[in-house]
Order: structure tokens, then C-alpha cells, then sequence
């Protein structure tokens, strides 16, 4: 076992191998690309014709996954959401019972509880709830108080056992929530064991994701997901497991966070040594409303430059870029000499790694699902990937009742083997308010994305403090902020807001 586990480790580091030696080389030099002391890039520059995903993949004369051909149906439309509700105090107990206690919500994982009497806490704002393994294959969740005097029954560490015991005052609950015990209970007329128990939140799963809704009259979870678990039936995440688990402190709006990540626009001045590998101006944006789900999709390609820089990198060059990127030998002598063979070429090699690796076939499938990045949302904060380009999943959530702070919660989701031996759970690498990614060595390529983005995440939060109260709204893009658009008019739907 002990074999299989090193040889998943050693797949596990591939994925967080970084990249910053490859364009501090002689090779690229990307400060013609983004000039991040200036934020200038390829100043003046527009394009005439840049199709977005779908469409390049059919002028290519590339298969179109069905998934990425199935185009959303919803065109968000409504005034942008204005600033004060990103740092006004005032709006915090509100969200709180208009959005946190109303939507279904993200958790956390069944592999984080995988026992019977299982148990791990669920924060966000100043709510908290339990989240238990109570019987096989289901899990229930309550509000994490203890009925005596409130005590929290459990914390972000997960804990075990046949019963959920106070450590207060001992009183006992089965893994259903009902009290079983109570010391003294001659002390408490009126109060019996089963007549009680700890209050019931709604509870679902969905792809080896635990979900809660505080409202219990509120729609399934099902609903909640709209068109994701359909387009999520070929690449199943229950099939795969937590290899790395990152929660990072930052000085920034829950809201504003996951905003950053919704669109592609900043990859010009915000990651531009990614650009001669993806290419962010052909990104799509999706996103689908039926009034109780609100999801979105961005997609953008692989070993397709970005057109910031396409006249001054060969597809051979992004070949090179990628495979060293993602540790894959070099391409052999007379590949990628077009962008086609470069993505066909990539594709191959890292299904033969995969095969060699895990016993798993993935040469079966499209370039699309194997290199390009398919990023989703699920109103309020949820983010899974589609595919192998980038298998991660994000979380936003407040933090107590600040609103200048939230927690990001990333994890590197990768398949499980064939041999369905999988390494166990890893330790959650928190990282605080003024710690960066890089300073967690092992958190790879992983930390050092997340710490360019936080970068501009705590810039924006602080400017649209600094912002002229009379325009303080964004100006946002209609098709590459598409998705920033649909959040904000969930979010005004969801609190009822009219101005």
C-alpha cells in the first residue's frame, strides 16, 4: 500500500510543481506581456476577430465537447451591485439572514468525514454548524450549539466517536442529534432524554460534496445546482480525492473574492507568464437562471496563446511551456509545429501519464476535457472544475461578522486510482492575513496563482473604499464579466435590494 500511496505522492507533485523558473528563463520574457509595476501590456492593442471558446474549437476543425457546445441561456442584465454593500457593516447581519441561512452552501467533503460518528464544524460569518457521518452513507447536519448553554460541539478539526458529548457540561446527543443524556437531570423538570435534540439543517450531497441549507422549507439541493450535475456526469468528483487543501485568511469581502475568479479579464496584467499557455481572450463565459439556481462557466483553451502574445509565441514554444509546466517529458522532435498537434500532442502525454501512473484510460477523451480549464459556479460561493486542465475546487466564506474578511478554501481534486487506494486526508495548510502561498513551500503552483491573485483581491477591496461616493459601482464588460453581472444580480435578488 505503502507503494501505491508514494506513487499517487509523486503524481500529487507534478500538479504542484511551479513555473516561475520557466519564464524567468532566457527563453520568454514576459514583461512584454504585463508589466505588472505599470499594469501596462501591449499598450493600445484590440482585436479585431477573437472567438471565444466554442467557436475557435469549430474554426479549428476541433471536436466540441456537448457539455461546452450547450451554450447558456441566461443574459444577466440590471445595475452593477454599488460598493457599500462590500464594506458597509451594516449589510453583514442582513446577508447573513438573507443568504447564509436561506442557500445551499458548500461544507465540505465526505472524504473529510468518512466513518460513522464522523464529525467536522461548518463556519461561516459568525453561524456554525455540525456536520456528522450518522449512519452509512448518510450524513445529517445541525446547528452547532448545544441545547443547555450553547456551548459549539465541534470545530474545523475533525473529531469521532459513537455520540456528540458537550464539553461543557457532558450532555449527550446520538449521531441523529437526539439528547440521550443529560447529568442531573432531576435538575431539569420538563426536559427528557429523546424528547429534544439538536436543531436540523438541511443536508444534501452532490459529487462527494457535503451541502447544508439552514432553510428547511427551502428547494433541493438538486434544484440549487440547476444544469452542473448534467454536466458533470463524465467527470464524476465523487471519483476523486482531496491532495491538497488550502484556507487562506484574506483582508477582503467575501463577495469581492469570489469576483476576482469569475472572469478571465485579468489574466492580462495579473498572470501574464500563464498567457503563452492559455489563452484568456478566447475565453466563454456561460451562465444559466431559472430563479432558484444561479450558475455560470468560464472555459478557456490550452496550448492556444493568448492573443496578447500570439505573434510572438509558436505553438512548439507553448508545447514546451505546458509539458515543463505540468512535469511531462519534453515533446519528442517535430511536434506542436501547429496549434492543433501542440493540444493533440499534450492531450496524449498526459493520458499516458495517467495510465502509467494510476491504471487510468484517459485516451479516450477530448483534448478539451484534458488540458483546457472549465471553471463553474453555484450561487452563493461555490466553484468546481470540469476536467483534468485544472481540478481544483474554491470556496468563499465570511469571516465573523467582518466584513473585510474572508476565507478562501482551495483543493487540488484529483482521480482516484484504479487500485482505489488513495493517500489519506491531508492537513489543512491555513494561511493567514499577511502569509502568502510561497512562504508553504509544498503548496506549489497552487499557493503561487493564489498569491498573485490576492494581490489585486485586498487593492480593490481598499479602493472601492476610496472610491467617489457618486459613481461607486463598477463598469463591467458584457461578455468577459458576464459572470461577475449574474453574481451581483443573484445577490441583489437574493437580498431584495432596489436601488
Amino acid at each position: 500500500m505503502q507503494i501505491v500511496h508514494d506513487q499517487v505522492r509523486r503524481d500529487v507533485n507534478r500538479f504542484l510543481r511551479g513555473t516561475e523558473e520557466i519564464f524567468m528563463s532566457d527563453v520568454l520574457d514576459i514583461t512584454k506581456y504585463g508589466n505588472k509595476a505599470y499594469v501596462r501590456a501591449s499598450f493600445g492593442t484590440q482585436f479585431d476577430d477573437m472567438p471565444d471558446y466554442v467557436e475557435y474549437l469549430r474554426q479549428a476543425g476541433e471536436p466540441v465537447p456537448d457539455t461546452a457546445a450547450e451554450r447558456g441561456t441566461h443574459t444577466p442584465t440590471g445595475r452593477p451591485l454599488a460598493y457599500r454593500y462590500y464594506f458597509d457593516p451594516a449589510y453583514v447581519s442582513e446577508e447573513v439572514e438573507k443568504i447564509w441561512k436561506k442557500h445551499w452552501q458548500l461544507a465540505c467533503r465526505v472524504e473529510d468525514i468518512p466513518n460513522v460518528g464522523d464529525r467536522v464544524a461548518y463556519d461561516v460569518g459568525p453561524l456554525s454548524f455540525l456536520i456528522v457521518h450518522s449512519d452509512e452513507n448518510i450524513f445529517k447536519a445541525f446547528w452547532n450549539s448545544c441545547r443547555h448553554r450553547a456551548r459549539r460541539l465541534c470545530t474545523d478539526e475533525p473529531e469521532s466517536g459513537d455520540m456528540i458529548q458537550c464539553p461543557f457540561h457532558a450532555w449527550s446527543y446520538d449521531l441523529d442529534g437526539k439528547l440521550t443524556w443529560v447529568p442531573r437531570e432531576e435538575e431539569f423538570p420538563g426536559i427528557q432524554t429523546g424528547s429534544i435534540g439538536l436543531r436540523p439543517v438541511q443536508c444534501d450531497t452532490w459529487g462527494g460534496n457535503i451541502f447544508i441549507n439552514p432553510d428547511l422549507s427551502a428547494a433541493p439541493l438538486r434544484q440549487a445546482l440547476g444544469v452542473i450535475p448534467d454536466h458533470f456526469g463524465d467527470c464524476p468528483q465523487e471519483e476523486r480525492y482531496t491532495a491538497i487543501r488550502i484556507k487562506k485568511k484574506v483582508h477582503i469581502n467575501w463577495k469581492s473574492g469570489l469576483e476576482a475568479f469569475l472572469e478571465g479579464y485579468h489574466v492580462l496584467t495579473t498572470h501574464p507568464s500563464g498567457m503563452p499557455i492559455f489563452g484568456s481572450t478566447h475565453t466563454q463565459t456561460d451562465c444559466w437562471d431559472d430563479g432558484v439556481s444561479a450558475v455560470s462557466r468560464l472555459i478557456t483553451p490550452a496550448l492556444v496563446p493568448d492573443g496578447w502574445v500570439r505573434d510572438e509565441v509558436t505553438p512548439r514554444l507553448s508545447l514546451e511551456l505546458f509539458c515543463n509546466t505540468y512535469d511531462l517529458p519534453a515533446p519528442p522532435e517535430g511536434r506542436g509545429d501547429t496549434v492543433a498537434d501542440a493540444r493533440n500532442c499534450a492531450s496524449k502525454m498526459l493520458a499516458d501519464r495517467y495510465l502509467a501512473d494510476l491504471g487510468i484510460d484517459f485516451h479516450d477523451r477530448s483534448n478539451s476535457y484534458l488540458v483546457d480549464m472549465h471553471q463553474w459556479f453555484a450561487f452563493p460561493s461555490f466553484f468546481p472544475w470540469w476536467g483534468e486542465g485544472l481540478p481544483w475546487w474554491y470556496n468563499f466564506t465570511p469571516l465573523g461578522n467582518d466584513p473585510d474578511s474572508c476565507v478562501m478554501e482551495i483543493r487540488l481534486l484529483l482521480p482516484k486510482p484504479a487500485s482505489g487506494v488513495t493517500p489519506p486526508l491531508p492537513e489543512t495548510v491555513w494561511i493567514d492575513f499577511d502569509q502568502k502561498g510561497t512562504d508553504f513551500p509544498h503548496t506549489g503552483q497552487v499557493g503561487r496563482l493564489m498569491d498573485e491573485d490576492m494581490a489585486n483581491m485586498e487593492e480593490v477591496h481598499r479602493g472601492m473604499k476610496a472610491a467617489d461616493p457618486q459613481v461607486a459601482r463598477p463598469l463591467l464588460a458584457i461578455k468577459q464579466e458576464a459572470r461577475v453581472r449574474h453574481f451581483q444580480e443573484a445577490y441583489i435578488r437574493a437580498m431584495g435590494i432596489e436601488d
